[in-house]
């Protein structure tokens, strides 16, 4: 019985080493992964705004296919969002002199129309930035 088992496990080890095992198996991996990646996800990931010269990160949650989410987070630089401080609702920050807070939803919307690829469906809450606005009296 000893043997056998001996017998069965020195087989067993021989096949696992086979390259060509292993060649296959890694492509099974691939075909399931890419499967995956076709389904449609949701997920938080960061996008790369800027607003004139002003560069910062807004959080948002999206909805897309695994694939488009996939590489908005490995490369956001690429996928960012360039806004016109005109086109964008500004209210002056309450706690500090030459910040303004950016509405949430006037950023969701921006968003969605740059990023096509995604369902953009919600931002973090508010933030501070600086803008340097030209008074236009």
């Amino acid at each position: 019985m000893r043997r056998k088992f001996t017998l069965y496990l020195k087989v067993t080890i021989r096949r696992l080493s086979n390259p060509v095992f292993f060649m296959l198996l890694a492509l099974s991996l691939i075909l399931w992964y890419v499967t995956k990646l076709s389904y449609t996800y949701s997920a938080d990931i960061n996008i790369p705004v800027r607003i004139d010269s002003t560069l910062f990160s807004v959080r948002c949650n999206v909805e897309g296919v695994g694939y488009h989410i996939l590489l908005h987070k490995i490369a956001p630089r690429k996928n960012g969002v360039v806004i016109s401080s005109d086109n964008v609702a500004v209210i002056p920050s309450a706690t500090k002199a030459g910040l303004y807070d950016i509405s949430p939803f006037s950023l969701q919307n921006i968003i969605s129309t740059q990023i096509s690829d995604l369902k953009i469906r919600s931002v973090d809450s508010p933030i501070e930035i600086e803008i340097r606005r030209q008074n236009n009296d």
